[in-house]
């Protein structure tokens, strides 16, 4: 039973980066400060068939430099970790990026739009 608990655990944290991004699967991570919270991306649990996670660069002063954060909020799309497509605020700092836009392309890397 140890032994399984332990490979269970195992299995569990190989499967996620430190950020908590998924190395399988779709993860959608809406990034931005606590200073612009005011201005959160408002449709986030719209958003179908893809985990989502939101993270605030103040908790972690490295994840700006490492995810290339230049302006909040952002949000980017991964698929088994790796970067598939990125939404930035302008200089109002706010994002008005349609949700439509978000789950078209949520949708082509699950096939839900071949149906």
């Amino acid at each position: 039973m140890k032994r399984l608990l332990a490979v269970i655990i195992l299995i569990t944290l190989s499967s996620f980066t430190y950020k908590g991004v998924s190395k399988r699967g779709l993860t959608l991570v809406h990034y931005n400060a606590k200073f612009n919270s005011a201005n959160n991306y408002d449709q986030l649990k719209k958003i179908r068939d893809v985990k989502v996670m939101e993270t605030w660069i103040d908790d972690d002063a490295d994840i700006k430099v490492e995810e290339g954060i230049r302006s909040v909020p952002t949000m980017i799309l991964y698929n088994n970790g790796k970067e598939i497509k990125r939404w930035e605020a302008g200089i109002s700092l706010s994002l008005k990026v349609p949700f439509s836009e978000i789950q078209k392309e949520v949708d082509q890397l699950t096939g839900a739009n071949k149906f």
